[in-house]
């Protein structure tokens, strides 16, 4: 359960290194904190585009409303497997690994 809940914190932001401090041989920990640094990477990116694009009127709210949809459903993805047990990457951007 410890591994759960801990995992699933990670997604919150900033805090996907929580597994990696607190359960560091856990490999259940490890798959989590990575996905969510692809949240977090994929946020920091989502709002450099929508710093770019934000002053278009129509078009620059519409992709910053679709990219803040994401990025919500990634979090609730991430935090809904982690809680399950479940090792499921995301779709189209999880097959990358930066934590090993």
């Amino acid at each position: 359960m410890k591994e759960k809940v801990i995992s699933a914190v990670s997604y919150l932001w900033i805090l996907f290194f929580l597994p990696l401090i607190l359960i560091p041989n856990s490999s259940f920990g490890r798959f989590h904190a990575n996905q969510a640094f692809i949240n977090l990477l994929f946020a920091v990116a989502a709002a450099i585009v929508d710093l770019v694009l934000g002053w278009i009127p129509i078009i620059g709210t519409l992709i910053s409303m679709i990219l803040g949809l994401v990025g919500a459903i990634l979090v609730i993805w991430g935090i809904a497997t982690a809680l399950t047990g479940q090792q499921k990457p995301y779709p189209f951007i999880g097959g990358f690994k930066f934590i090993k």
